[in-house]
């Protein structure tokens, strides 16, 4: 269980140094609050500090699902398009399929 500290509370002696320095850097908070209470921690403060100077919308990735296109793997379709425009349409696309088959089947 942690120890209690005495009544200081470190979040409220950082929002309270943000609220009137807003643009201050952590090292700068440290030395300030810290000369107050000189057995504070760093690293506890630092992180505390950027937990709470972190704010603002959570980010989330976004990625595409499997075999929806891109880059690689662009998936059937797209390659049957190429092929048929590579063949010049349609039906000059069916004729070499046929073809195909019928090699094939030899």
């Amino acid at each position: 269980m942690a120890k209690r500290t005495g009544g200081f509370n470190l979040s409220e002696a950082i929002r309270d140094y943000q609220k009137a320095h807003p643009k201050a850097t952590a090292n700068e908070a440290l030395a300030a609050v810290k000369a107050n209470h000189p057995k504070l921690n760093d690293a506890t403060f630092r992180s505390t500090f950027y937990k709470l100077k972190g704010g603002g919308k959570k980010r989330s990735v976004r990625r595409k699902k499997p075999g929806r296109g891109g880059a690689e793997g662009g998936g059937v379709l797209p390659a049957a398009v190429a092929f048929i425009r590579a063949a010049g349409g349609m039906e000059q696309a069916k004729q070499v399929l046929s073809e195909l088959e019928a090699v094939r089947q030899l």
